[in-house]
């Protein structure tokens, strides 16, 4: 699980500060996407079961990462599903309500983009806690 924080001892009490890292969009994503680039190897080849803590630097990786994953996975190729994306500015998920994979996958990404800008505005860092 994702949240911010300033140290891996220093885990969110609410709920609604923790984002799950789906099993089921870590795996796909290592099947997918790893075999073809190191690129996003931050995110990718994460260990599930350690703890992390990402300095500023790759706080902003991070964020790099998902735009990158959301265009190469979640960007509509059909100009209708385009159009689509002004119904749902602030769950932009939803165009894929059809193909529940790429649906959490990109609730995912723009969860975890989002909350790597918050860590950045507030000058705090991201930590990962594994199981």
């Amino acid at each position: 699980m994702f949240g911010i924080s300033t140290s891996l001892k220093e885990v969110p009490k609410e709920e609604k500060d923790i984002l799950r890292y789906p099993s089921r969009v870590h795996s796909f994503l290592i099947q997918d996407f790893s075999s073809v680039s190191d690129r996003c190897d931050l995110l990718i080849h994460l260990d599930s079961y350690a703890d992390r803590l990402f300095l500023a630097r790759e706080v902003n990786e991070l964020i790099g990462i998902c735009e990158f994953l959301i265009q190469k996975y979640c960007t509509p190729k059909e100009a209708r599903l385009l159009n689509q994306g002004d119904y749902y500015p602030n769950e932009p998920w939803m165009i894929h309500q059809s193909d529940e994979l790429i649906m959490e996958l990109h609730q995912f990404l723009e969860l975890l983009k989002r909350m790597c800008i918050m860590a950045v505005d507030q000058n705090s860092l991201i930590c990962f806690w594994g199981d």
